[in-house]
Formats: structure tokens, sequence, C-alpha cells
């Protein structure tokens, strides 16, 4: 069964993006989408999956959170 929609990240969509660096305490900046975007497919490949829930991301966030402003 896929997960549902609005529980896994679309990272072409900037307000998606902005809402998990919102709930991580970043900055919502372009520099910042586009670090969450090499994040996510880091995350994806260790994890061996095609999309991530928003709580994949935010674990992912928190093991990079040196790479947010």
């Amino acid at each position: 069964m896929a997960p549902k929609d609005r529980k896994v990240v679309n990272f072409s969509e900037d307000y998606e993006l902005n809402n998990r660096l919102r709930q991580n305490g970043k900055r919502q900046t372009e520099e910042n989408r586009e670090a969450l975007r090499a994040i996510g497919d880091k995350a994806k490949k260790q994890l061996d999956k095609r999309v991530l829930s928003h709580d994949d991301l935010d674990a992912a966030i928190q093991k990079n959170k040196d790479k947010l402003e």
C-alpha cells in the first residue's frame, strides 16, 4: 500500500520544504531548500526509499543541522 500523499515530502514544492525547515527551527531560504533537497536525496539512498515521510526527513535534518542556516 502506498503512503498517503500528505505523509510524504514533495521536494518540488517550496511550501513543503519551508514547512520542514520551520518545524526544525531553520530559515526558509532558497539556499536551505536546495540543501534540504540534497539531504533528502542522500537520505533516500541511505534508507533505500523512493519517497520520504516527513519523519524520515526530520531525522535526516537532525543529522545534518550544520548544513542548514
